[in-house]
């Protein structure tokens, strides 16, 4: 009796000993993911997550099928922030909630598929994945598309598992015993719990499909998946194959039937999606997905030994189970991990289209493989006390050096996604602030890039004249060009927020107009976004003649500065006419410096001629070039009179180019008052 009461109480402490771990792993799952959330700014994307969510359900059903995203996630948010508002933190959290049910759902199919230990490692693995965490602090689809992927991965393992656990269990039965003799007719309560899970699986591949097209990679795994179970349910004879798999094929056609309609209403946006990466081979793409499934993409070339580390694990954990069931997962896993990768390589053959998270839903299956195989090393101490699987000394050693990388394996990502500026999301918000900060009447902002115009108008509070340009696509250079100089006469002061110029304005027509029309103050990068401030003059000295040397092959012609007493905020014009002697052998850079009475450098503006659109290595011999610049004068700045220096510089290694005895001339003063 005794004994029989130990093994009870053992048996008790081991069942909730996981759970008292997976409590723990998914705490500190939702203290990664609400930890700074909105410490970061809206982006491009979450803005227009934003914008569509704001509008009644027709008007996003709409707008959604004029994009390339179905709607759900976007019905979801509406809902969600009729409640709770739209702050950053606010549209954010509703991804913390499905980053932390993604959590508890991998932990179910773990569990079911292999031993407790394998659970614990793979709830942790994905609770602190730093591919996870990104997407669970996005107001973006990605992260709902992967919840709804493992719900129903989980409600397909419940139909079927049971019927795999008992596969092959007449191995063990007498010799005189049918092949199925063991398996004993379903009871009513097993079937009600396979048709709740037969409607729960309907009802999460709906939701996956309706949520993101890239849903369908799961499908396709759960089929290749079924077709494995079918398999080797045939192999043993299993009774009742034919209900199984009508039970499939029904639910298959009802996920058809409902998703059609909007496939009909949307789906052509599918081919209208252009290429969005480079060309790439499949090791290359292999080695990428291996890298954000252990890294995110916050990883760098520095961590490549983590990643491998997770590979090896991966491998380890793909070792044959003793059990079908295990077997089965294991396939299963792999399909969920490598369909999408397959399908990504496949379509980028003729379209090439690598984007990290469309990877995002095949994570947990990582994970959950990793875990396996950090359980399979496992010298037994940590969690259930049992025997190692590989015994000696040299492969616990082997399993002490995994788990350090594994365990400390997140920290340098995670550290660089919440801290380092370079991993951080395109800042808007410091953008249209600094805007803000500095309007003044007269005032422009240009959003080149029609996307991006949903997440400024979020942070913008001022009451600056908004255009949008360009206003077709694709755009018509003539009229562009009309509409830059309608703008300009408009405007005093000019603010560009430029972003995927490349979609947009693939011919610079826009830049190259203001280029020559405007004068370019600042010129920033905030992450992929960048913010130029252009002056607007309407009033210049006549052109002062110079005739000034500068290096071997050029020749400052003529110049013609901004006439007007200047004040804290203007942008000072300034026209610089070069003439090159021949065509200059380097790449040059031009500094403009407006100095006070003690030579210091209060403004400045460097770049490259117009506006780094002709680089002196294109110049010929003999070409005369106009070289707008402008000098923004920063709040702070004292009135009185200041001088205005410039120069060239080599662009490789900062060499000054002389200018008679000196390296820069002076040009003349302004007055600031």
């Amino acid at each position: 009796m005794p004994v029989f009461s130990d093994h009870i109480q053992s048996s008790f402490l081991r069942k909730y000993k996981n759970y008292f771990w997976v409590l723990v792993a998914l705490l500190v799952g939702l203290a990664l993911r609400v930890v700074l959330l909105d410490s970061q700014s809206l982006w491009n994307d979450e803005g227009t997550s934003v914008a569509l969510s704001s509008l009644s359900i027709e008007a996003i059903t709409n707008g959604a099928a004029h994009d390339i995203h179905p709607p759900l996630y976007y019905y979801f948010l509406h809902f969600w922030m009729l409640l709770v508002g739209q702050s950053e933190f606010a549209v954010r959290f509703l991804s913390v909630i499905a980053g932390v049910l993604t959590v508890a759902f991998t932990y179910r199919i773990a569990s079911h598929f292999f031993d407790g230990e394998s659970a614990v490692f793979a709830v942790f693995f994905v609770a602190l994945s730093p591919f996870l965490v990104y997407y669970s602090q996005e107001a973006r689809m990605y992260i709902w598309v992967t919840l709804f992927g493992v719900m129903s991965v989980y409600a397909m393992t419940q139909m079927y598992s049971r019927v795999v656990s008992r596969l092959g269990r007449s191995s063990s039965a007498s010799p005189v015993a049918s092949p199925t003799s063991n398996i004993q007719p379903p009871t009513s309560n097993s079937r009600w719990k396979r048709s709740l899970f037969w409607f729960l699986y309907i009802a999460s591949t709906i939701a996956l499909l309706y949520t993101q097209y890239v849903g369908a990679f799961v499908v396709v795994a759960q089929n290749l998946a079924f077709v494995v179970w079918l398999g080797m349910a045939w192999r043993d004879k299993r009774p009742h194959i034919k209900h199984s798999v009508a039970l499939w094929i029904a639910a298959q056609i009802i996920i058809g039937l409902a998703f059609l309609p909007w496939f009909l209403f949307a789906g052509g946006q599918l081919a209208t999606w252009p290429s969005i990466s480079e060309p790439f081979d499949l090791p290359t793409l292999i080695w990428n997905a291996l890298n954000v499934f252990s890294l995110g993409e916050s990883g760098d070339a520095s961590l490549v030994a983590i990643a491998v580390t997770y590979g090896i694990l991966l491998l380890i954990g793909c070792e044959r189970e003793n059990k079908p069931l295990g077997n089965w997962g294991i396939v299963t896993l792999l399909l969920l991990i490598f369909v999408p990768v397959g399908i990504m390589y496949v379509v980028s053959l003729s379209r090439p289209a690598y984007n990290p998270k469309f990877l995002l839903l095949a994570s947990p299956a990582f994970a959950i493989l990793v875990g396996r195989g950090l359980a399979r090393i496992h010298p037994g101490t940590f969690l259930h006390g049992r025997p190692p699987l590989y015994p000696s000394p040299v492969m616990r050693q082997v399993f002490m050096l995994l788990s350090i990388v594994a365990a400390v394996g997140f920290v340098p990502p995670l550290k660089n996604y919440y801290f380092d500026p370079k991993y951080a999301r395109d800042d808007y918000r410091s953008i249209v602030r600094f805007i803000d900060a500095n309007a003044r009447e007269g005032d422009s902002i240009l959003v080149d890039a029609p996307g991006q115009v949903d997440v400024v108008k979020y942070y913008h509070r001022g009451t600056q004249s908004m255009f949008l340009l360009p206003r077709m696509r694709p755009l018509d250079a003539e009229k562009t060009r009309a509409d830059v100089d309608d703008m300009l006469a408009k405007s005093k002061r000019l603010f560009a927020i430029y972003y995927a110029t490349q979609q947009s304005d693939p011919q610079a027509i826009i830049e190259n107009r203001l280029a020559e029309r405007a004068f370019k103050a600042r010129d920033e990068w905030h992450g992929d976004v960048r913010l130029a401030v252009y002056g607007v003059a309407n009033s210049r000295s006549a052109p002062q003649s110079m005739n000034a040397k500068v290096g071997n092959d050029i020749t400052l012609a003529s110049y013609q500065l901004d006439s007007r007493q200047a004040r804290v905020g203007d942008v000072l014009a300034l026209i610089l006419n070069w003439r090159a002697d021949q065509t200059p052998s380097t790449r040059n850079k031009v500094f403009v410096h407006l100095l006070s009475t003690d030579d210091q450098v209060v403004a400045q503006r460097d770049g490259e001629p117009v506006s780094d659109t002709r680089l002196t290595t294109t110049w010929r011999a003999g070409e005369t070039i106009a070289d707008n610049y402008g000098v923004m004068i920063d709040p702070g700045t004292p009135p009185g009179e200041y001088r205005i220096e410039i120069g060239m510089y080599r662009a490789d290694d900062g060499t000054r180019l002389r200018v008679g005895d000196a390296d820069h001339l002076i040009l003349g003063t302004v007055q600031i008052k």
